[in-house]
């Protein structure tokens, strides 16, 4: 399994580490990187390995599609597991936006960060249209933003911040810039001083499993 209880201490022996909670929910460990732009247009950030649980979403990519794919996660961590665990909520949900040779082939996948008291062995989902997906150690290129993120943000966002990372000398050769990611933190309940991130990673090269 590539998360391991050493490569976590590892990681947590950097400096600069994330705080472990977001308005008390856990959000994956990271830290800041040593370079960061000059202009703070962005955040560069690394992120240790971690495991997440994630389902592709399926169709067209309105807001039902959006719906289902965050209640098969979330009965996920309600106990529809190999394990029958209850999990608390995490922050935050990703959504992994790949591209294809066409826009009809555009892929979406909808996954919640695993908490660590789980990330040693996840347990497997009892519903086939999820998985474990295992991230290797990654560095992302993050640009923050409030309010209610629609589609059309994501996108808006996600093309300010690929130039501001151009006008601030980054070589995107070893970007992936076949995918992005969009975070969300806040639940539709939280009115104020939201959080949505966009990021550009390095090549995510997830691992996907079926067996816990």
């Amino acid at each position: 399994m590539i998360f391991s209880v050493l490569s976590f201490l590892a990681f947590m022996m950097g400096n600069a580490l994330s705080d472990s909670t977001y308005n008390g929910y856990e959000h994956p460990i990271w830290k800041l990187a040593a370079e960061q732009p000059e202009d703070k247009s962005y955040e560069v950030r690394e992120y240790a390995a971690a495991n997440w649980t994630s389902t592709g979403m399926q169709g067209h990519f309105g807001k039902d599609a959006r719906k289902a794919a965050f209640w098969r996660l979330f009965n996920y961590i309600q106990g529809s597991n190999s394990a029958g665990s209850t999990m608390s909520m995490t922050v935050p949900v990703t959504q992994c936006i790949s591209t294809g040779a066409t826009i009809f082939d555009t892929k979406r996948t909808m996954s919640f960060y695993i908490p660590l008291k789980f990330q040693a062995e996840p347990p497997t989902p009892t519903n086939t249209d999820l998985c474990i997906e295992e991230r290797l150690p990654m560095t992302a290129y993050v640009r923050t933003f409030s309010g209610y993120a629609e589609e059309t943000d994501w996108w808006e966002h996600i093309y300010v911040l690929h130039a501001d990372m151009l006008r601030n000398g980054v070589n995107t050769a070893n970007i992936d810039l076949k995918s992005f990611l969009t975070a969300g933190y806040d639940s539709p309940f939280h009115l104020i001083n939201r959080r949505n991130e966009v990021w550009l990673t390095t090549p995510l090269t997830p691992t996907t499993k079926t067996d816990a």
